[in-house]
């Protein structure tokens, strides 16, 4: 088992779009990352778009614009470690349970 890479979200924000439009201008874009202390690396990625807005009943949501910026890392050996666990206790749980239905397989084939 390796080390996987983690995609992080750095910053993530939006704004509401209106009839007349609200895109974000590089200016706007520029200023949020510094009022953050965000400087972009190499490998970042950087989204700008747009989210449609929805409405189902009692809730609802407006279009909007929005800015994000994501970044790779390898995980920690912390992380590393609880996965590791994480997935050994699955494998666990899972083969317990496939020796329960065999047992169960098995009794009811035998009865017969």
């Amino acid at each position: 088992m390796n080390k996987k890479l983690i995609t992080d979200k750095i910053i993530y924000n939006c704004k509401r779009a209106s009839q007349f439009s609200n895109q974000y201008t590089w200016a706007e874009v520029k200023k949020l990352l510094k009022e953050e202390n965000i400087s972009l690396q190499d490998d970042d990625v950087l989204e700008i778009g747009f989210e449609e807005g929805w409405n189902e009943g009692d809730t609802a949501r407006d279009d909007m614009y929005f800015v994000s910026v994501k970044r790779q890392r390898e995980e920690s050996d912390a992380e590393f470690e609880k996965r590791k666990i994480k997935t050994e206790e699955l494998r666990s749980q899972t083969k317990k349970r496939r020796l329960e239905l065999y047992l169960e397989l098995k009794k009811e084939f035998e009865d017969n």
